[in-house]
């Protein structure tokens, strides 16, 4: 599915089953599932926060962890101010 990102907000904070958010221990609450939406979005493509699609799968949201994960790589590379 392609969206434009403009027409999609991130989230304001990580919604409760985001793999991105802490633990207890400072850690992500689900590693391996943040791996694989790093792996699969990085230079690529928004993660739809599916805690907040609703029963007809429409993209309201863009995942707030996904993208403040990947915002921080571009930024270190300068690539920050190419992302929406």
């Amino acid at each position: 599915m392609e969206i434009d990102p403009k027409n999609v907000p991130v989230m304001k904070k990580c919604c409760r089953t985001c793999p991105f958010k802490l633990n207890e221990k400072g850690l992500y609450q689900d590693m391996k599932l943040a791996n694989e939406v790093i792996k699969r979005t990085l230079f690529q493509a928004h993660q739809i926060c599916h805690g907040t699609e609703g029963e007809n799968r429409e993209p309201n949201h863009r995942c707030k962890g996904a993208f403040d994960h990947n915002m921080e790589i571009y930024k270190r590379l300068g690539f920050d101010h190419l992302v929406e």
